[in-house]
């Protein structure tokens, strides 16, 4: 059998060029593999770690009569964390790997910061412990999925612990998630945290999601001070995309900046941070943004219209106001050329 040098002398090939078109496609083949494949690959993988979390309950259960979690639970989530860590430190090629470890170290942060939170009966605690997986996570840098879930497990324990100690503020607390988020979209740091900007932009509306199912809405005209910190958001990335606009766009950027405001002032805050998401994705140009920002408002828009304690023609004007001052916000801007058709 010949080597590509004497391959390439024989046929007077340019061996470089030859090795170079033989490592690209080598490396196409690596990493595109079906996306078929991958989901079997992830769905067995993630079963397989559901299998594991059982197996672990069952085993607390019977072999140690822990019917709570506690300090051993913690022990058995941090090894598991780890452990999935570990296995992506030493494994790079296994896409089963890969999916198994991401849904051990999700798991294992889970199993650990719930009995936290179980042994000192503190919400806060499990939010803290949540939380420092997740940086280490960020530090490492390693999966985007991974980063986004441990970020989401902190958030969602962070507000936990919100609504239980506190009962009005929690709403105007939640809001400034947004802001934050919407700042390491805009400013990024030198670790990737696009993830957990995502689970923070989230945080408001699917606070109010659970708030609707489970609690009074948050509906009416009430968290003056949520909607407030939506408009300065949104008032804000118009700013930030006008200075990098040409001049006669900025105006109809604007224009689109003061209706969107308006509208938050009038949504519940999911609504308005639901906007925010929106108005983000328009000054990043970022598609998948602007696909949940638009599914958050189809659900927040209707129940925002029958919750709303006004008749049925006050609030039939007011949507119909919204959406003509949002098409002749659209028309300007087609028409100065800020966006395409």
């Amino acid at each position: 059998m010949t080597d590509i040098a004497s391959f390439c002398a024989d046929l007077k090939l340019d061996e470089p060029a030859v090795r170079r078109v033989l490592d690209a496609e080598s490396d196409t083949a690596d990493k595109q593999a079906p996306w078929y494949v991958l989901l079997l690959l992830g769905l067995g993988a993630w079963i397989t770690a559901l299998i594991m979390i059982v197996f672990v309950a069952v085993l607390l259960n019977v072999t140690f009569d822990l019917d709570e979690p506690g300090l051993g639970s913690t022990a058995i989530g941090a090894v598991m964390f780890a452990g999935g860590l570990l296995i992506q430190a030493k494994t790079s090629e296994s896409a089963f790997a890969e999916q198994f470890a991401i849904a051990l170290v999700a798991a294992g942060a889970a199993i650990a910061a719930g009995s936290i939170g179980f042994e000192f009966e503190s919400l806060w605690s499990a939010a803290v412990a949540a939380a420092a997986m997740a940086a280490v996570d960020i530090w490492r840098g390693r999966h985007v999925q991974q980063q986004f879930l441990l970020a989401a497990l902190a958030v969602g324990l962070g507000i936990a612990a919100l609504s239980d100690a506190l009962v009005s503020p929690a709403v105007a607390i939640v809001a400034l998630a947004a802001p934050i988020g919407a700042a390491l979209y805009l400013r990024p740091p030198p670790r990737d945290m696009r993830p957990t900007a995502t689970a923070l932009l989230l945080a408001m509306p699917f606070y109010g999601l659970v708030n609707d199912g489970l609690q009074a809405p948050v509906y009416g005209f009430d968290n003056w001070t949520a909607r407030i910190v939506a408009t300065a958001t949104i008032l804000g990335l118009a700013w930030l995309r006008s200075r990098a606009a040409a001049s006669n766009t900025r105006l109809p950027l604007l224009l689109v900046a003061t209706i969107a405001a308006a509208v938050c002032l009038l949504l519940p805050p999911g609504g308005s941070a639901a906007l925010v998401i929106l108005m983000l994705a328009f000054t990043l140009g970022h598609w998948p943004l602007a696909i949940v920002g638009v599914l958050l408002e189809i659900y927040f828009v209707p129940r925002f219209y029958y919750d709303l304690d006004l008749s049925l023609l006050h609030k039939s004007w007011i949507l119909m106001a919204v959406g003509a001052a949002l098409l002749a916000a659209y028309a300007a801007l087609r028409r100065d050329g800020a966006v395409r058709p």
